[in-house]
C-alpha cells in the first residue's frame, strides 16, 4: 500500500515537472528563436556591408558576390522582422543599382533589375501574409505559403545571379 502511494506521488511529481518544463520552454522559445533569427539576419547584413566596402574599393565582381549572398532567404518570425527584412532587401536593391550606375553611368538599363524589384515586392507581401498566418492560420495554408516563399527565394537567387552577371558584363560594353 505504501509503495502504491509512493509511486503515485512520484508519477504526480513527474507530471508537474513536465508541465512546468513545458510552460518554461513555451515562455523561453520565442525570445530564443528571435535571438537566433537576428543572428542569422545580421550575417546577411554583414555581406551587404562587405559588398559596400568592396564596391568603394573598385572590386566590382567581389562586391556583386557579396550582394548576392546578402539575400535573406528565411521566412520571418514576427511582423517587425518582416519589415526589417523588407528594408534590408530594399537596401540591397539600391546597392545593386549603385553598382550598375558605377559601371554604366546614369543610363542603367538592366532588365533583371526590374525583375529583382518585382520579386522583392512579392517577397515582402508573402512575408507579411506568412507572419499573419503564423499567428492565426491553418498549418496547411502555412505550408503552402512556405512553398511560395521557397519558390520566390529560388527565383530571386537566379535573377540576382543574372543581374550581377549583367552588371559585370556591362563593364565591358559601356553605353555612350
Amino acid at each position: 500500500m505504501l509503495a502504491l502511494v509512493g509511486l503515485a506521488v512520484v508519477a504526480v511529481s513527474i507530471g508537474i515537472l513536465v508541465y512546468l518544463g513545458g510552460m518554461l520552454w513555451g515562455a523561453a522559445r520565442a525570445p530564443i528563436s528571435a535571438f537566433f533569427e537576428r543572428q542569422q539576419f545580421d550575417r546577411h547584413v554583414a555581406h551587404a556591408q562587405r559588398g559596400d566596402r568592396l564596391l568603394q574599393e573598385g572590386a566590382l565582381a567581389q562586391a556583386l558576390g557579396e550582394f548576392e549572398a546578402a539575400l535573406y532567404p528565411l521566412p520571418p518570425q514576427s511582423a517587425a522582422m518582416a519589415k526589417t527584412i523588407a528594408n534590408h532587401h530594399t537596401g540591397l536593391l539600391s546597392r545593386l543599382i549603385a553598382a550598375a550606375d558605377q559601371v554604366q553611368g546614369e543610363r542603367v538599363r538592366l532588365i533583371s533589375l526590374a525583375k529583382v524589384d518585382r520579386l522583392f515586392h512579392e517577397r515582402a507581401a508573402l512575408q507579411h501574409r506568412y507572419v499573419a498566418l503564423r499567428q492565426s492560420g491553418s498549418r496547411q495554408r502555412l505550408r503552402a505559403l512556405e512553398q511560395e516563399l521557397r519558390a520566390n527565394t529560388r527565383e530571386l537567387r537566379a535573377t540576382l545571379s543574372a543581374l550581377t552577371a549583367e552588371i559585370a558584363n556591362a563593364r565591358a560594353v559601356r553605353y555612350h
